[in-house]
């Protein structure tokens, strides 16, 4: 298995698939989560989705090593302790705000463009203070304003206070997430599966001691809370299934992705960050195939202006005015060739002369 992934990491352009694979594993948890957070509330099925995504990760993490005697052991040799709960913070947490603001703002492209304001916070750093320093990407950032504000539309009151303060706290969570995990990739290399089960087991459990507390502290008091109190008949087999469906693409099938684009070094860090700048889109296009809710002319011209920000920045960090590679490439294949040709041409003349 590790040579058939060790061949796969150097096919061209194979961190481009598993990066979009990534994005589609992780808006689809979220856009599948939706369709049920209206009878489970949002903190319950971030719950739920958490306890089905990590299960199957903590069993797979280097033949659930974690499960073992010696864990603690394990951990120590990784020497990654701040970064895992680093980590641990921002996944107990973004699952959660995300689904809060999807329930207020009822707009899951909007929510994705708000929560793309942390890998774009990501791609700022690396352009501003990384190496080589990429300053000109920053022109491109204003077209992510006019984007937003598309994709928001506060003009039409669409922009529910709370619900873009919650999209926010999910975009420091998400922002903190990446940086945190190009850190544990460049730390551990191919044991960076271990540290994510680890930060996710810690995450899970947090999470569910934290809704047990206040599930059952609003329980004792007869209170109900829109977002955080589940409905009288939450728990059936719809709410499982789609919480099941939920947490095998963010918790397990997302983080596989991630840990061979960071693990094995299939895109740099700050390129992924800056190729969140297709979350929006893929939200738009989940929001409609998953939600029922049809994208306005709107959605989609602020959609292709957050993209297209995005898409400037990563061409200025990635390509930087260069050519692409494969046109190097190409271009010096021709001229041996060329030469090549030219040194047959040359021996062929000579040969006609001595005759």
């Amino acid at each position: 298995m590790a040579s058939i992934i060790g061949r796969l990491g150097r096919v061209p352009g194979v961190g481009l698939v598993v990066t979009v694979i990534v994005f589609y594993a992780l808006m689809g948890g979220d856009a599948v989560s939706g369709l049920v957070i209206g009878e489970a509330s949002p903190l319950v099925v971030a719950v739920m989705a958490g306890v089905f995504g990590t299960t199957p990760l903590v069993l797979l993490a280097e033949r659930a090593a974690l499960l073992r005697r010696g864990r603690r052991k394990l951990l120590r040799e990784l020497g990654a302790g701040p970064l895992i709960n680093r980590m641990a913070v921002s996944n107990t947490f973004v699952i959660p705000l995300t689904l809060l603001s999807l329930q207020r703002l009822e707009a899951f492209g909007t929510v994705i463009a708000l929560m793309w304001l942390g890998p774009l916070a990501v791609a700022i750093l690396k352009m501003a203070f990384g190496t080589p320093r990429r300053l000109s990407g920053l022109l491109w950032l204003p077209l992510a304003a006019p984007g937003m504000l598309i994709l928001t539309r506060v003009w039409e009151g669409r922009a529910d206070a709370l619900g873009v303060l919650f999209a926010a706290g999910a975009a420091v969570c998400y922002g903190n997430f990446l940086y945190t995990y190009g850190g544990l990739g460049k730390a551990l290399g191919k044991r960076v599966d271990v540290a994510i089960a680890e930060s996710m087991m810690r995450s899970t459990a947090a999470l569910t001691a934290l809704s047990a507390i206040v599930l059952t502290t609003l329980a004792a008091f007869g209170t109900t809370v829109p977002g955080i109190t589940p409905g009288s008949d939450w728990l059936t087999w719809r709410v499982v299934g789609f919480t099941c469906l939920s947490g095998l693409l963010t918790g397990f099938v997302a983080q596989v992705g991630q840990n061979l684009i960071f693990g094995r070094g299939l895109i740099k860090e700050a390129t992924f960050a800056v190729l969140t700048a297709v979350e929006p889109t893929v939200a738009l296009s989940l929001d409609w195939a998953v939600l029922g809710h049809t994208p306005t002319g709107l959605d989609l011209v602020g959609a292709v202006l957050v993209t297209l920000a995005g898409a400037g920045c990563y061409y200025q960090l990635e390509v930087g005015g260069k050519p692409p590679a494969w046109l190097v490439t190409w271009s010096r294949n021709r001229a041996a060739a060329m030469r090549a040709a030219a040194r047959r041409r040359d021996r062929g003349g000579k040969g006609d002369l001595s005759a």
